[in-house]
């Protein structure tokens, strides 16, 4: 494909300026995979699950309870069985059934009296230093996977991070199912000689439950993150896996023009509604009838929890107060299930870091944060890391559980200890590059997948003439989308300034419409 002049002044603009890094976004290939190899303790992890494969260990896979960690458990469950694995068990707690993030030493416990051999965890476990320290007086091997930032101390276990201090890793932002795939193929290479484009040939799937965790942590979709959804997507269009050709058809989605946007916005919301050991079925189950039905159940359960979002929206807001720099929302009436999306709406509100908190088992308080751009709001909450039970996440976006009897006296040291937010707002996508309107843009989809980290382009075009037709909207006499909000035209046609954007399937989108500030 002929890439246009305009293509590659805007992709300069935006810090791709060399011949390769342009062809490694325009053009991205399999190769362009960074060596997992690069990763810290890769050789041990694989060799360690060689070890279990060989001598069919008890291998037990203990996720995360968000998409992120569902997919990662089932492209871990799914290659180690590939690769002959007979005895591969998954533990996703959630809600009440936990105390807070990652391992749990009774669980752990138990899996080793019933003969276990190996945990290995994905998308959590960097802070559970602890935890590991119990692994290894039970006798079982650890392998943690985990993408979350490093609060402390490393845990005495294989690590694999690509934010491990001085990681040699080219790319520190990948999705815990990010790292999952890397493990994978670093682990096919050694047992059965097969390089990363050979793996995809083989098993593209792997890309897909990538590419799922990829997009549901909202990780920026830029560097090798583009490279997993690129391919992810592609591959989910074609209909090659079958439970998630049945959840395309129950959300109603046409699998060929399915966006990033579509997922972010509804797709994703029924492995919410669902328990997360239950989402590892939905994802590797075969059973068409089954799908059907519980996809179809989860969806409505997914309806009413946004109906009850907003409930639980303004009651956050009634009862927030800033505390030391953060907007706090403290109540036994908000649901857990909301925690973060109240601790998202808070920050959007108030433009302030933010978390909410509810109760917990046996007195113990749970918390979800949200901080802004810039806010290295994960360091700032390690001040109070002592009266933390867990604690994690990213600088943005993370969660602790307080300590029995310790949140009157957490909320005081947070008051005394303010974090210091700068004036500058959160960062947004303000960049618009000026191009008129032009019949053929499919070049500029080269760009896409768009979403997190990279925003579709926006356009501005003067004195364009903008008509109402027969068979729509057209804008220089080229077809044009223009959205509900923006009808009717003030005149059939006129000469006006135009901002839009461009859809992942080529179709041109208005944005704003203003009478013509040029003669």
């Amino acid at each position: 494909m002929m890439v246009s002049d305009e293509l590659i002044k805007y992709i300069e603009l935006r810090g791709i300026k060399t011949p390769e890094s342009r062809r490694r976004f325009l053009f991205p290939r399999l190769s362009d995979h960074y060596d997992p190899y690069l990763l810290n303790d890769m050789q041990r992890a694989v060799d360690a699950l060689i070890n279990a494969l060989k001598r069919r260990h008890k291998i037990l896979v203990w996720g995360h309870a968000d998409l992120d960690g569902i997919a990662s458990a089932s492209l871990l469950k799914l290659a180690l069985e590939d690769l002959g694995a007979s005895n591969v068990m998954i533990r996703i707690p959630a809600g009440d059934d936990t105390e807070g993030f990652g391992l749990e030493q009774n669980e752990m416990e138990n899996f080793a009296a019933k003969g276990g051999n190996l945990i290995v965890t994905v998308d959590v476990g960097v802070t559970n230093t602890a935890e590991a320290l119990t692994a290894k007086s039970l006798g079982l091997d650890l392998i943690i996977t985990d993408h979350h930032e490093i609060v402390d101390s490393m845990p005495q276990a294989i690590v694999i991070n690509p934010k491990i201090p001085l990681s040699k890793y080219p790319w520190r932002e990948l999705s815990g199912s990010g790292v999952v795939l890397k493990v994978v193929c670093a682990l096919y290479n050694k047992l059965v000689g097969l390089s990363i484009e050979e793996l995809n040939l083989l098993k593209p799937h792997y890309w897909i439950f990538s590419a799922l965790g990829t997009i549901s942590d909202r990780c920026p979709l830029i560097d090798e993150n583009r490279l997993i959804v690129k391919e992810g997507m592609a591959r989910l269009r074609s209909g090659i896996w079958p439970s998630l050709n049945v959840w395309l058809a129950e959300m109603g989605f046409d699998a060929e023009s399915l966006s990033v946007f579509d997922l972010y916005s509804r797709g994703i919301a029924p492995f919410y509604a669902a328990d997360p050991e239950e989402g590892v079925k939905l994802l590797l189950s075969f059973d068409d009838e089954w799908l059907h039905n519980r996809y179809g159940e989860l969806k409505g359960l997914a309806l009413e929890w946004q109906r009850g979002k907003q409930k639980m929206i303004d009651l956050a807001e009634k009862l927030a107060r800033q505390i030391g720099g953060v907007i706090v929302t403290v109540s036994d009436k908000i649901d857990s299930d909301y925690l973060g999306t109240v601790a998202h709406a808070l920050r959007e509100r108030y433009n302030l870091p933010a978390m909410a908190l509810t109760p917990r088992r046996e007195g113990l308080w749970h918390a979800e944060c949200r901080g802004l751009e810039g806010t290295d709001l994960l360091g700032y909450l390690t001040l109070f890391k002592d009266m933390f039970l867990t604690f994690g996440g990213h600088k943005k976006a993370c969660g602790f559980t307080v300590k029995q009897g310790r949140l009157d006296e957490f909320l005081e040291m947070l008051e005394n200890q303010p974090l210091e937010v700068g004036d500058e707002k959160e960062k947004v996508n303000d960049e618009v590059f000026v191009l008129g309107i032009k019949g053929d843009l499919s070049d500029w989809i080269l760009l896409s997948p768009f979403g997190e980290g990279n925003p579709p382009p926006r356009f501005l075009a003067h004195r364009v003439i903008l008509e109402e037709t027969y068979d729509g909207y057209k804008a220089d006499g080229v077809q044009v989308y223009i959205p509900l909000a923006l009808r009717p035209l003030s005149q059939r046609k006129s000469v006006v300034d135009i901002e839009y954007t461009i859809n992942t399937d080529g179709k041109i989108r208005l944005l704003s419409i203003v009478q013509s500030s040029k003669s």
